[in-house]
């Protein structure tokens, strides 16, 4: 991997930690609580209505009575707080970090897929070490954290890809071999023209010997 690739590797995780934070804030202060709130698309759209107004509520009391009225400074300690739980849980407890820069390192070429079949590794993880809760609310979290962790990575990866470059397949050039200097005597001996092209026939040593003798 080379250091441009490696950058645009932190820019990715950059912005997707960024969408990671909203969703779980959007997670936070939308998400039904009640299980009767999934029968149906308007049982959920009231719900969510509710879980909103309640959540503003708790946000308007903790913003009144601890921080003089300052709805930044609590919005800020809120964003701060989603961003220190997804960098713990999720980026560092789930080894998200190691699997997206090892499929990077891979296959540099297939980011998207890389970044995703990491963060699937990642949710298998953070499911196996959370096992123990299995009541119905970590079940939609770990819902929405599939869904909504699926999109913010296919998202950074695709903008990541606007600054990669193609890979241009690599071709070898053979040179051929180094030849010396050519002299006289490394030249085979030149025949005499006069030769026949057919060589003459010749009699077998059998032959020759009988006629030695004879004579």
């Amino acid at each position: 991997m080379t250091f441009r690739r490696f950058l645009i590797w932190l820019g990715e995780r950059l912005i997707e930690w960024q969408l990671a934070i909203a969703l779980l804030l959007a997670v936070k202060f939308g998400l039904p609580v009640t299980p009767q709130s999934y029968v149906d698309v308007n049982t959920f759209a009231a719900g969510v209505r509710e879980t909103l107004s309640n959540s503003l509520a708790d946000a308007a009391f903790m913003t009144q009575n601890f921080m003089n009225g300052d709805w930044s400074l609590y919005w800020w300690k809120s964003w701060r707080a989603a961003g220190w739980i997804i960098g713990i849980h999720i980026y560092l407890q789930g080894l998200y970090l190691f699997t997206s820069l090892l499929a990077r390192r891979i296959a540099p070429e297939y980011s998207v897929m890389g970044g995703v079949i990491a963060f699937l590794v990642s949710f298998a993880v953070i499911c196996g070490l959370h096992y123990e809760n299995r009541d119905p609310e970590s079940l939609r979290l770990a819902l929405c954290l599939l869904a909504g962790g699926l999109a913010a990575v296919t998202l950074s990866a695709a903008f990541g890809t606007l600054f990669t470059e193609p890979a241009k397949p690599v071709t070898r050039r053979y040179s051929p071999l180094p030849r010396g200097p050519v002299f006289a005597e490394d030249l085979p001996p030149e025949l005499p023209k006069d030769l026949p092209a057919v060589a003459a026939p010749q009699p077998s040593i059998f032959r020759r010997e009988r006629l030695y003798f004879s004579d």
